[in-house]
């Protein structure tokens, strides 16, 4: 049964390009991003597309409408929702059959035999879901766009008020929330405080997990044990993290 995303928990490494996250769906995950994306291959999924490529024997979804159509599927019923970015048909075409080889093992395998990011289709993310929203593992050429998601996720979830003015997040903020993603990150969109002047949450380093079942049937011994927890705050059209050890 499908459950309500009250957390986004963010699990990154650096090392590997990857962050784990729960709680962010895919169709949050296309609004949110900074980077558009123009053209998906999906590599595991029951995706009924307009679009078949017969060279690789798989759907694809191309240009800005198809990815927003496809962002409307139920893609939850999907189960396993594998796929990558590529720049074109004719560079996704040119790949040889060991580059299609790589893709498949870490569509399947969920980590890649080399790298995966691949100079043939410049592909920027690899996003590997099961149960849209309940896991995701999203390889990242540049870490740093996870940033800018964070802050659209948590800007839409304060601007439920249209006559409240929620202000563009700064760089210094972003950059301080995505280190915190290195300890296991777990914003809390369950309780947001809010008065006439201020919106807030609350956030927890809770640790590493990959099996997110472990992390949310824990989720109150969680965030009690947890190494640092804190608010992220806007105020007087200024954003602030406040902070504390436990």
């Amino acid at each position: 049964m499908r459950r309500v995303r009250d957390v986004f928990y963010i699990n990154a490494n650096f090392n590997e390009k990857y962050f784990i996250y729960y709680g962010m769906e895919f169709k949050e995950f296309i609004k949110h991003n900074p980077i558009k994306i123009e053209n998906i291959l999906v590599t595991e999924g029951n995706y009924i597309a307009n679009n078949f490529n017969r060279s690789w024997f798989l759907e694809t979804a191309n240009g800005k409408n198809d990815i927003l159509e496809l962002s409307k599927e139920d893609i939850y019923g999907l189960g396993n929702f594998h796929w990558l970015d590529y720049n074109n048909e004719v560079d996704l075409n040119s790949c040889t059959p060991e580059e299609k080889a790589e893709v498949l093992y870490l569509s399947h395998f969920g980590k890649p035999l080399n790298s995966p990011f691949f100079s043939g289709i410049n592909n920027d993310f690899v996003y590997l879901s099961h149960d849209d929203g309940w896991f995701c593992k999203l390889y990242c050429k540049d870490m740093c766009v996870f940033k800018d998601i964070i802050a659209n996720k948590i800007i839409e979830s304060f601007s439920t008020n249209k006559r409240r003015k929620i202000y563009p997040m700064p760089e210094d903020i972003k950059e301080e929330i995505l280190e915190l993603t290195k300890k296991g990150l777990l914003i809390d969109f369950s309780n947001i405080y809010r008065d006439n002047k201020c919106i807030s949450l609350n956030y927890y380093t809770i640790g590493h997990y990959e099996d997110m079942d472990e992390m949310y049937n824990n989720l109150e011994r969680n965030k009690y044990r947890a190494d640092v927890k804190g608010i992220i705050e806007h105020k007087n059209k200024s954003w602030k993290i406040q902070s504390r050890n436990n």
